[in-house]
């Protein structure tokens, strides 16, 4: 369960939802390195009423990979390496 900035707590499912949103929004059909994708999710989960702790970067790769898994983001490169990795929303 993580803290929200309201003093709420939030599941992880609710967390894993939130970053899900978060990561799809952030993306678009043109190519995203994944350090620069993280960087933006982070920075906008405050407006989302969620306060970032010290694992959150990681966190947002973890739900990444999922989606990468999934179908629902497409990945060029090893999404393990973050500056050489870029995703982008299927065609």
């Amino acid at each position: 369960m993580r803290r929200m900035s309201n003093d709420e707590i939030m599941s992880q499912a609710d967390q894993d939802v939130l970053f899900d949103a978060m990561i799809l929004e952030c993306l678009d059909e043109e190519f995203t390195k994944i350090n620069v994708l993280i960087s933006k999710v982070f920075d906008a989960l405050p407006e989302a009423g969620y306060t970032p702790h010290v694992d959150t970067g990681a966190e947002i790769a973890e739900r990444l990979y999922i989606l990468i898994d999934n179908g629902a983001v497409y990945v060029e490169g090893n999404m393990r390496r973050w500056r050489d990795a870029a995703v982008k929303l299927p065609d």
